[in-house]
């Protein structure tokens, strides 16, 4: 992927701007923000198509390369939603620092050869990892959100002032928090029964053995299942369903190494 120099620079150009749109809010600043956002995603999405129509399986089979799909879907998210968003100005500051570590770990990452495997020319193989990997990337967005919520809550239970950056409000942190989480809980869920559905029709006997895939894609399931539970019945408080979130994309970060591994 030789244009992955081209896209480090603009992704960290990008933050740069976002950080100082953060706290020296100016149009022009988000402007070049945006200009350099899109340009390094434009990018990316070429390196990385290019690589998918060169060796004829998805760019995703060690985690030199999942890292940066992660970080490309969840720009790409962000820059898809972001007319909807009310926060759409103060979210880079969050966001761009996720999408460079990702970016960052991808590249720091030795791209080590894989074998490759039957399924992985599969249009199976191709469906599941875009599902798991938009999937956690909702999860992100959504725990950028509980973030800036247990941030704001913590404020106002210690009557601290209020934070000089124009963060969203606990009731605009708390209803994005949850409408990235409701819409990100299905593709993830299909994500995770294609791959049951998969290993059923075409395992062998006995090949099977619970991982890190497995393990933790059902513990961040049933974690973020609660958080969804306490939106849906308001028997959870909102500081602890912000907190499940947190947790539940803490374990998505495993769910990248277990893709690896599986």
């Amino acid at each position: 992927m030789t244009l992955l120099p081209v896209t480090l620079f603009l992704y960290v150009t990008a933050m740069v701007f976002a950080l100082l749109d953060g706290g020296f809010p100016h149009r022009s600043l988000y402007r070049l923000f945006l200009v350099c956002a899109w340009a390094g995603f434009l990018i990316e999405s070429a390196a990385l198509g290019s690589v998918w129509a060169h060796r004829g399986i998805p760019p995703a089979v060690n985690l030199h390369e999942l890292f940066l799909v992660t970080a490309w879907a969840i720009l790409g998210l962000y820059l898809l939603l972001y007319p909807m968003i009310q926060s759409r100005r103060i979210l880079p500051f969050f966001l761009m620092p996720l999408v460079t570590l990702n970016f960052l770990l991808g590249n720091a990452i030795p791209e080590t050869a894989v074998e490759p495997k039957p399924y992985y020319f599969s249009a199976w193989f191709a469906v599941h990892i875009l599902l798991l990997v938009f999937g956690m990337a909702f999860f992100f967005l959504s725990f950028l959100y509980a973030a800036i919520f247990i941030m704001q809550d913590h404020s106002l239970r210690n009557r601290r002032s209020p934070s000089p950056l124009p963060i969203p409000s606990l009731e605009e942190a708390e209803r994005w928090s949850a409408r990235l989480l409701m819409a990100g809980f299905p593709v993830f869920t299909l994500g995770i029964v294609s791959s049951a559905a998969y290993g059923i029709m075409h395992g062998r006997s006995g090949d099977w053995k619970p991982g890190v895939l497995e393990i933790s894609s059902v513990v961040a399931w049933v974690i973020l299942g609660l958080a969804i539970y306490g939106w849906l019945t308001a028997k959870v408080h909102p500081r602890r369903r912000s907190w499940l979130v947190v947790a539940g994309a803490a374990f998505s970060v495993l769910i990248i190494l277990g893709i690896v591994w599986h």
